[in-house]
C-alpha cells in the first residue's frame, strides 16, 4: 500500500489499561495515527488511538480504537490482524480532518509539515491486537521520507481519555510511505490472575 501517515505522542490524564502480557513504554501517553492509503490493496483513510506497548523485546503500538471508511478495512482488521476497527466519515478540509461515527465527533485534527523530508528510509512499524483470545503480533514493512509535524487536536471527544495537551510532542509524518502488512504472528494469551 501506498500513502501518507501523521502522528504523534500526547500526554493524556489516565492511560488506558493494557492487557497483562503487555507493558506501557511510557507513562500515560497515547499515540494518534491519521493516515492515507491512497493506493494499494485498499483505498481508505485510518484514524488510530493506541498505547506503545512492548510485548517480550518487541515494542509496538497496542490499538486501543481504530476507525476506518472502508467496510472491507474493517473487516480485515478484525478478522486477521484482531483490531477493533469501526467505521467512521473522514471530512478532509485543506490540513484539517474531522472524524465522525454513530456516536458523533471521535476527533478533528489539523496536520501540517514542518521542514522539510528526510530521504526515503525503512521504519519499523509493529502493532498489536487481539483475536480470539490470543496476542497478534503484525511488523509492517515500510518506507517513508519521514519529517517533523505538526499534528494538533481541535476537537476531542469525552469518551476517549482526556488529553493533556492539544499539540503533538513529537508530532511526525511519513510522506509517501510504501507498506507491505503480512499477516500476523499468534501468541497465547497469559492464564488470567
Amino acid at each position: 500500500m501506498r500513502g501518507h501517515l501523521w502522528g504523534g505522542l500526547f500526554a493524556a490524564d489516565a492511560a488506558p489499561a493494557l492487557p497483562p502480557d503487555l507493558s506501557p513504554l511510557t507513562a500515560r501517553s497515547l499515540a494518534v495515527f491519521v493516515i492515507r492509503y491512497r493506493e494499494g490493496t485498499l483505498r481508505y483513510d485510518e484514524l488510530i488511538v493506541g498505547t506503545p506497548a512492548r510485548h517480550g523485546r518487541r515494542a509496538g503500538l497496542y490499538v486501543h480504537w481504530i476507525w476506518v471508511d472502508d467496510e472491507r478495512s474493517l473487516r480485515g482488521g478484525r478478522r486477521i490482524w484482531g483490531v477493533p476497527k469501526q467505521l467512521a466519515e473522514f471530512r478532509w478540509e485543506g490540513p484539517r480532518v474531522r472524524v465522525t461515527d454513530g456516536q458523533g465527533l471521535v476527533a478533528a485534527l489539523r496536520l501540517s509539515a514542518k521542514g522539510p523530508s528526510l530521504p526515503r528510509l525503512p521504519l519499523p512499524m509493529t502493532g498489536f491486537g487481539t483475536l480470539d483470545g490470543a496476542r497478534t503480533v503484525f511488523t509492517a514493512r515500510f518506507t517513508a521520507r519521514p519529517g517533523a509535524a505538526s499534528v494538533r487536536v481541535e476537537e476531542w471527544p469525552a469518551r476517549l481519555p482526556a488529553l493533556r495537551h492539544t499539540s503533538a510532542r513529537p508530532g511526525f509524518r511519513a510522506a509517501s510511505f510504501t507498506m507491505v502488512l503480512p499477516a500476523p504472528t499468534l501468541h497465547p494469551a497469559p492464564p488470567a490472575g
